[in-house]
């Protein structure tokens, strides 16, 4: 089962599409069945459940997929992924998306140094805290592949080569900014630069080791023709996805999972994840 792990504004959206595109009827965008954002995340438990929704489930994604929390399940082998962008650019763009998608009215300045959440999110994601040397010991442990952002369609040939060779990589970027001047801002002005070093200093460090320690002996594994592979890629791929499958897959997600988890979460064990069948009615 290939499990991607999504920290915010990775270029995460696009690779949720290309796992639906993929995967259809047997990929399932998850959340923890108690609560959408609350603690704990996405668990083993909560996979049991979701397996009698999703028998033949292929691959999972989601914002609650957390490198540090540990999956298991019968004969089953965990592939996991993620995708790293640089820090600074990635917490200037989610605090664009804040003001252009949600509204915000929160300055910078204060932002930045009150929201703990997006601080390190990248190293978060991954460790449970802004530890550098447990999110890569966690990446070791369960060889996470980890792609890069900046090298978007070399980091989806490497994926499919390295880890999943049933994926279907043609692909459209979706959820992008209608205008990135706000981040651009951000990141050119010294001040507001530099209050984004300080909130992402554990971030930093991490994508220095990816980009100059980790992410080469994937393109050693993959061999020398990978830079000839990429521009065939790019040259030959469809721009798009397989809406048939994006369709099926969004089906499933909203006629059957975001019920069962809306009557699980208010009481009704409609799913069990020590049973085989589902169960309907309260316990």
């Amino acid at each position: 089962m290939l499990v991607f792990i999504h920290a915010s504004k990775t270029g995460g959206t696009t690779v949720s599409h290309i796992l639906r595109s993929s995967y259809g009827l047997r990929h399932c965008q998850v959340e923890p069945w108690h609560s959408k954002r609350a603690d704990p995340p996405f668990s083993s438990h909560d996979l049991r459940r979701l397996r009698k929704l999703y028998p033949n489930l292929k691959s999972i994604a989601g914002h609650r997929v957390l490198g540090h929390v540990d999956l298991h399940g019968q004969a089953t082998t965990f592939n996991y992924c993620t995708f790293i962008r640089h820090p600074l650019k990635r917490h200037a763009s989610y605090y664009q998306f804040k003001v252009q998608e949600r509204g915000s009215k929160e300055a910078f300045e204060k932002w930045v140094v009150q929201r703990e959440w997006p601080r390190n999110r990248q190293t978060k994601t991954i460790a449970g805290v802004a530890d550098v040397a447990e999110a890569l010991r966690i990446i070791r442990a369960k060889n996470i592949f980890v792609g890069l952002a900046e090298r978007f369609d070399e980091s989806m040939v490497l994926l499919k080569a390295l880890r999943a060779d049933d994926l279907n990589i043609s692909y459209r970027r979706v959820n992008v900014a209608r205008s990135s001047a706000l981040a651009q801002s951000l990141l050119s002005d010294e001040r507001t630069r530099q209050m984004l070093v300080e909130a992402n200093t554990a971030d930093m460090e991490l994508c220095d080791f990816v980009k100059h320690e980790l992410y080469p002996t994937y393109q050693r594994e993959y061999g020398p023709s990978l830079e000839a592979d990429v521009e065939r890629y790019r040259q030959t791929q469809k721009n798009n996805f397989n809406y048939w499958n994006l369709t099926l897959c969004r089906l499933k997600h909203y006629m059957l999972y975001k019920p069962m988890l809306y009557l699980h979460r208010r009481g009704v064990r409609v799913v069990d994840d020590d049973e085989t069948s589902l169960r309907e009615g309260n316990d």
